[in-house]
């Protein structure tokens, strides 16, 4: 194969000398590669660009490139042809490209293991057999293609998996990968050699370092003596211990992991030996790349400040910090030596999307003929202050929407929010249910104090003026009830927790939020209302080298009937906004039946007062359409039920819980106008007469 090589590697060079003698040491205008999707990728890597000097030699180079670049894509037999053509006193080059084939691995064998399962060995490789779903993201497990310059990496892979079963004596032999090329397929062997698996008999922390609480620590640390050891609780050892000596201070400290084996009785005795070095102070923090964000926004949330002993909590905090305010795409944290006890914080910021303008007009099966238009900005003048302004209007509904958020009042830790709106919206059901339209015209504002570095508490209040029209004339008096306009007085309370570590797209962290309500501060309303979302985050991608981000979901609410409890203050689900994608937004809810007169039959939807929705999700990027977009998978349950209103002799009302479930995906981008979802549902407990609707398109939401 070599000598095949060398000899198509001679021809070119011939070939290319022969048609382009006369150009050497001409510059190169312009170079463009022909056959494959990912041209502009591939020229960085072929080691010539436009305005170098032509040779030959760079030709042939840059041909080899593109093979080698082939083959770490798993395709074998690629050729290369390049044309030199003269442009006035230059030359431009193209690079055809007929691309090879694929090799897939046929098999792959492991010899001299017998304490692990060839199937874990092979779990975690890139060349290994595929399956029918290897083209699946993580569903699948990938493989299937040959990619040699990862054979290295597989040999550790399984090197890997033997420390992490206690396999410390254990020997892997450099792969060998036998081609078929009458047929592209190929086979991997490794030899193993596993030896003893071993326990850790003890577990020491070496190391003076003023400040650190051994005995504690060595509480927390994950390998335990009696145990089977395992790299990867080692690991986790070694990153605790680096976090707690830098929140005394030291960032450059040394930890280094000594083994003591004991080949008789297969145990191993693990020492951290610690080397603090000197306590190190912040000198300066820098900050770089905002263009937008004022250097007084973005250190509020710095929490480290010159004359400041370093910590390494404080430096990690800071960074989720700034990503949780939604104003930049990245942020990087780093320490600069400025000497042996001092540092500058470097802080590089990049400033993300934060407002968005837009507007338009459609039709819409449901709402008919819309128009509408909205301007918001989460960063008003680069001050941290969000505001937005949405109009829109439909022949069943509109809304009109004024709202102010300032999260740090003159740079304290007290926040101010207010808003306006007016809104209307027509409900339309089947025959035999009633249809009505509701309007509501109000306003709220709330004072807030952060407390700490994760909670945030407000209190505040609402006015509210309901009013219900256009339901039939006909309707029973009883039902009248439900139709009755009101004026809604409210005192309004918070508190929220969130240590995730990114607005957009968290892949760690909690967010919890309760919202209480009471109604009855004057006006006619009178309930009290407690709301709670909760949201849980882990990303796999440190454990599995995959950008996969699990999510679970929560939302549960409940209502206290205090004498007037309005429909339009009840629960209803169905939707992204209200919980159980797949069903049409407020469909899902309890209903009042009429059993006598002229209403006979009558359908009125009630709400509820208790709702319970559990969702859980998974997300992987979908990069190779565009940055900023990823799929996600998802199940929805929920349920609601009525306690308030109460069956009559001419009436029936649902007490009991109601109960739906979903699953779909969704396509979730953070577009220049703003976080856009397009949601895929299917109904898995559909009953008759539910409202469902398989896709659903939202705007704005985050939860």
């Amino acid at each position: 194969m070599l000598k095949k090589l060398l000899l198509a590697l001679f021809l070119s060079l011939t070939v290319v000398t022969l048609n382009a003698a006369n150009f050497s040491g001409k510059p190169i205008t312009n170079i463009e590669i022909k056959g494959i999707d990912d041209a502009e990728k591939l020229m960085e890597h072929l080691g010539i660009k436009k305005g170098d000097r032509y040779s030959p030699d760079k030709v042939v180079r840059a041909k080899a490139a593109i093979i080698k670049a082939m083959e770490a894509q798993g395709l074998y037999g690629t050729t290369v042809k390049a044309e030199v053509e003269p442009v006035n006193d230059s030359v431009a080059i193209t690079f055809d490209v007929n691309k090879g084939e694929k090799i897939k691995i046929n098999k792959v064998t492991f010899v001299g293991n017998k304490q692990v399962d060839s199937s874990d060995l092979e779990k975690n490789l890139v060349n290994k057999e595929g399956s029918w779903f290897s083209w699946i993201p993580i569903i699948g497990g990938g493989g299937g293609t040959a990619m040699p310059e990862q054979l290295p990496y597989d040999q550790m892979r399984i090197r890997e998996a033997y420390l992490e079963r206690g396999y410390l004596d254990a020997k892997v032999s450099e792969p060998l990968m036998k081609i078929d090329f009458s047929n592209y397929k190929a086979d991997v062997t490794y030899v193993v050699q596993e030896g003893e698996q071993y326990k850790v008999s003890s577990v020491k922390i070496a190391g003076k370092v003023p400040g650190l609480d051994v005995q504690k620590l060595q509480e927390e640390l994950h390998l335990k003596p009696g145990k089977v050891f395992d790299v990867k609780r080692l690991r986790r050892d070694l990153k605790l211990l680096n976090e707690k000596v830098g929140d005394l201070g030291y960032a450059y400290a040394q930890i280094e992991p000594v083994f003591k084996k004991d080949p008789k009785n297969h145990t191993v005795t693990i020492t951290y030996k610690i080397n603090p070095h000197q306590k190190v102070y912040i000198n300066d923090v820098i900050i770089t790349g905002n263009t937008k964000t004022l250097d007084y926004v973005i250190r509020r949330y710095i929490y480290l400040a010159p004359g400041d002993l370093y910590n390494y909590t404080d430096l990690q905090d800071t960074k989720k910090e700034l990503q949780r305010t939604g104003f930049f795409d990245k942020v990087v944290v780093k320490p600069q030596r400025v000497s042996e006890d001092k540092i500058n914080l470097v802080v590089e910021v990049t400033e993300a999307q934060t407002g968005s303008l837009s507007g338009g007009f459609g039709y819409g099966s449901y709402d008919g003929f819309m128009i509408n238009a909205s301007v918001s900005e989460r960063n008003l003048f680069g001050t941290g202050i969000a505001g937005s302004l949405t109009l829109d209007y439909g022949q069943k509904s509109h809304n009109y929407a004024l709202s102010f958020t300032d999260p740090r009042v003159f740079n304290t830790l007290f926040s101010l929010s207010m808003g306006i709106y007016d809104s209307r919206q027509k409900y339309e059901y089947d025959d035999n249910t009633e249809d009505y339209t509701v309007d509501r015209t109000g306003g709220w504002f709330s004072l807030g104090r952060k407390i700490g570095r994760h909670m945030h508490a407000s209190l505040g209040y609402s006015y509210t003026d309901v009013n219900y029209h256009d339901y039939s004339k006909n309707v029973a008096s009883e039902y009248s009830k439900f139709y009755e306009s009101y004026k809604k007085s409210s005192i309004l309370g918070s508190f929220t927790f969130d240590n995730t570590d990114d607005y957009y797209v968290p892949r760690e962290g909690f967010f919890s939020k309760i919202n209480l309500e009471y109604a009855g501060a004057g006006g006619d309303a009178e309930f009290w209302k407690a709301d709670w979302k909760f949201a849980a985050f882990y990303g796999l991608e440190d454990m599995i080298d995959y950008d996969l981000i699990l999510r679970y979901k929560l939302h549960a609410g409940y209502i206290g009937d205090q004498g007037n409890t309005p429909v339009a203050e009840r629960y209803t689900l169905g939707g992204s906004r209200d919980g159980v994608r797949g069903y049409a937004a407020g469909s899902i809810a309890p209903r009042a039946i009429s059993d006598s007169g002229t209403s006979n039959g009558e359908i009125v939807i009630i709400g509820g007062d208790q709702v319970f929705v559990n969702s859980i999700e998974a997300s992987i990027p979908l990069d190779m359409i565009t940055s900023g977009m990823r799929l996600t998978g998802f199940v929805d349950y929920g349920m609601i039920r009525n306690t308030i209103t109460k069956s009559s002799q001419d009436y029936r009302y649902q007490d009991d819980w109601i109960d739906r479930a979903s699953a779909g995906a969704q396509i979730e981008w953070k577009s220049p106008f703003g976080p856009i979802n397009l949601v895929f549902a299917y109904p898995i407990n559909k009953k008759d007469g539910d409202d469902t609707s398989v896709f659903e398109f939202t705007m704005g939401s985050k939860f």
